[in-house]
């Protein structure tokens, strides 16, 4: 799936037509709407972030958004990512400095958009597939507290608990 097909399916894509053509002023509109578009949108398995824009270099390698989520937050980091690719394709040639993730850039391009120029969403979606996720790990042997994560421990590696200074057991 692209950008285009998604946003049409949220009904979105007209909303960022809008945008992109409102907010150009030296490249085309429809050259952009046409990179936008044809950005791939990637299923990502994170339970710790809605969206993420995925760029070598110069190219936009893809989107990957957590379907999880609610809809509603759905379009919100859809339109969120898209700032960013619509901050990465318009400014890339202008200037040499490193763009800032979150800068003033991105923040005009979100406001086009018509969503808030904050840096991080939650998803209590999300937030309780992590929590099903969480394995128990290991143990400490001091004080018995439990360590839950998604990943297991590295076998080749001792650790101690922070908390007491036991030796964790690994499960």
């Amino acid at each position: 799936m692209t950008v285009k097909q998604i946003a049409a399916e949220l009904k979105l894509w007209d909303q960022i037509t809008v945008a992109v053509e409102n907010s150009l002023l030296d490249i085309s509109a429809a050259e952009l709407l046409a990179q936008i578009g044809a950005i791939p949108i990637k299923k990502s398995w994170a339970t710790r972030r809605l969206g993420a824009y995925v760029t070598l270099g110069d190219k936009p390698l893809c989107i990957r958004l957590q379907m999880a989520q609610e809809p509603e937050n759905l379009k919100q980091t859809l339109l969120h990512e898209v700032a960013h690719a619509c901050d990465h394709l318009s400014n890339h040639n202008r200037n040499k400095r490193p763009r800032l993730i979150h800068g003033p850039g991105w923040k005009a391009w979100a406001i086009s958009l018509g969503i808030a120029p904050q840096r991080c969403g939650e998803s209590a979606a999300l937030k309780q597939l992590h929590h099903e996720r969480l394995k128990l790990v290991a143990r400490c042997k001091k004080c018995g507290a439990e360590i839950n994560r998604l990943r297991r421990l590295n076998k080749n590696r001792t650790y101690i608990h922070n908390n007491c200074g036991g030796k964790l057991e690994r499960f």
